[in-house]
């Protein structure tokens, strides 16, 4: 049998205060849906620059498995512009083709910019639905309005009705998890999930619900290696699992002047 010396009992027994003390601390970080994002707009920059923020333009190198040889990786160069409130321009160039996605705030344009007719025939509420909440939108719409505005979880006004503690069995060490409700493209209730860094306080993970409301499954952005472009923080690696899409940022420019032209479908 394990005999305890005065010194093993006294290391113990710090031991279960500094594991007590941690957990804690993480309730703490973890307490309250308003504690968890009060913390994540800080660890961004704060409010105040967080409103300073006005145009977004995103240089990427993105990479997936190649659509006819999964084996074998595409790799694409992205050049994304946002406007505040939610004008999305996307400029995916592949090898020898280029297309251009426009989002006026209200619609996307077809690939090469001009005017679609896509929406045409769906009833102007859900219409209405997918533009107003890019979580609803279709899922190349919904990575590039994302990664054109990696941040919107703390920029935009009114994207969730509610938020609420996420269940203990989501949380894994060191992450304070949120449910996000809303509606979905269909009218009826979602439930997205929200995993932030308890420690840094910055997002980690965003599921987001999709399917027929009696068919839901998830799709995910994971965001990671935040870096400073002043005044803010910027996610330089943004992960879509529903393309297995890799966006590695290498260059972001913040409030360069966009002529809200460059937005509109051509016609």
């Amino acid at each position: 049998m394990k005999r305890y010396t005065p010194t093993n009992l006294i290391r113990v027994a710090l031991f279960f205060i500094c594991a007590a003390a941690q957990t804690n601390n993480l309730s703490a970080e973890c307490s309250s849906p308003g504690t968890i994002l009060d913390r994540y707009v800080a660890a961004l920059g704060g409010q105040t620059a967080l409103r300073q923020v006005q145009t977004i333009i995103v240089k990427a190198r993105e990479s997936e498995p190649h659509t006819f040889n999964p084996a074998s990786t595409r790799h694409s160069f992205y050049t994304l512009k946002w406007k505040a409130p939610d004008k999305v321009r996307a400029r995916p160039r592949y090898f020898l083709s280029f297309a251009d996605w426009r989002f006026d705030g209200k619609a996307w344009s077809i690939d090469t910019g001009r005017q679609s007719h896509n929406n045409d025939n769906q009833p102007p509420w859900r219409v209405k639905l997918k533009a107003e909440y890019p979580y609803n939108d279709d899922p190349p719409f919904m990575m590039y309005r994302i990664t054109a505005n990696p941040i919107m979880l703390a920029t935009a006004k009114d994207l969730y009705s509610s938020l609420e503690l996420g269940s203990s069995n989501l949380q894994s060490p060191g992450t304070c998890v949120l449910f996000a409700n809303g509606k979905s493209g269909y009218g009826a209730r979602r439930r997205d999930i929200l995993h932030f860094d308890a420690q840094s306080g910055l997002l980690k993970l965003w599921e987001i619900q999709v399917g027929l409301p009696r068919q839901v499954s998830y799709v995910r952005f994971t965001f990671s290696d935040y870096r400073t472009v002043a005044p803010i923080k910027i996610p330089f690696r943004i992960y879509f699992d529903f393309y297995q899409a890799s966006f590695r940022l290498t260059k972001v420019t913040l409030n360069a002047p966009i002529d809200d032209e460059e937005f509109v479908p051509k016609r």
